[in-house]
């Protein structure tokens, strides 16, 4: 009895370390199996993060990439849409022909703007120094056969202020000028054969509703027949500086008519940034709600 009894505590000892050692192997080959799990999200998070970094800068990169094409900085001279490195580093806005660039804003504004006829019809009178020997200077011309950049880009001036590009920044001036707006109703009136009796700038001007455009008022007042103060106000309709009356009094006199108006001309403001800075986060960060599960006494 005494031998079967240690056979058999012997057994169950033997047991007892094999069950501790499959315990200890199955939390080793459980520890194993969470760290993976741990690793492995970690990992795909980590290559969903890199997808969507990459994601953006190549849209970056394309945006910038048409934006160049777009404008005519660059030419694609291997006809595939996209500007690769050395293209980019063969760039020079400056000695890049006009002929090479067709289709994109640069060539539209210096050709086809500047040789538009309405435009022309409605622009001043040009400079002395846009003609040589009574012939208007084709600085088009000069700019594509130059070589020397200085001359390119003075060439290029000149094509803005010697053609019917002229008329743009006379129409929609880039800076709040006061003397120069009242110059142009000057010459309104000059042109209709009339003196105003009161013409000045109101304190009141400032950006509009419309975004990049803000406004200069002004008040005039014109007194005489029917026909000075239609004139003037039809010189004022046909002007190539956008005159909004905002308001009008008519009376009639022993005269004729007699208008006190206000009105607003306008000019650009200064051109906002168009460059923008992208966080591109790992996650949405949206935390969840909490419910209150309080109980109320």
């Amino acid at each position: 009895m005494a031998e079967a009894q240690i056979e058999t505590n012997s057994k169950r000892a033997k047991i007892s370390r094999a069950q501790q050692f499959t315990m200890l192997e199955v939390l080793g080959a459980s520890l194993v199996l969470g760290a993976c799990v741990v690793i492995s999200m970690f990992l795909i998070k980590y290559i969903n993060f890199n997808t969507k970094v990459i994601t953006a800068k190549d849209q970056a990169i394309a945006d910038y990439d048409a934006t160049i094409r777009n404008v005519g900085i660059c030419v694609d001279t291997n006809h595939n849409d996209k500007l690769d490195k050395e293209e980019l580093e063969r760039c020079n806005p400056t000695t890049t022909s006009l002929d090479s660039v067709s289709g994109s804003l640069r060539y539209k504004v210096l050709t086809e703007m500047a040789q538009n006829t309405d435009l022309e019809s409605v622009a001043r009178q040009r400079n002395e120094s846009c003609y040589e020997d009574g012939e208007r200077i084709d600085f088009n011309k000069l700019y594509e056969e130059s070589s020397d950049d200085k001359q390119k880009q003075q060439y290029l001036q000149m094509s803005k202020i010697c053609s019917a590009l002229r008329v743009i920044p006379d129409a929609l001036p880039a800076q709040q000028n006061t003397e120069a707006l009242m110059a142009s109703l000057n010459q309104i009136f000059i042109l209709t054969g009339w003196e105003p009796d009161r013409l000045a700038p109101r304190d009141d001007g400032g950006p509009t509703e419309v975004e990049g455009l803000g406004a200069i008022p002004v008040s005039l007042s014109v007194e005489g027949s029917d026909k000075v103060v239609l004139d003037t106000l039809d010189n004022i309709e046909h002007s190539i500086r956008e005159f909004d009356i905002t308001t009008a009094t008519i009376e009639w006199t022993s005269q004729g008519l007699n208008l006190d108006a206000t009105a607003d001309a306008f000019y650009l403001l200064e051109m906002p940034e168009v460059e923008k800075d992208i966080t591109v986060k790992a996650a949405d960060g949206k935390k969840a709600k909490k419910k209150n599960t309080g109980s109320k006494e």
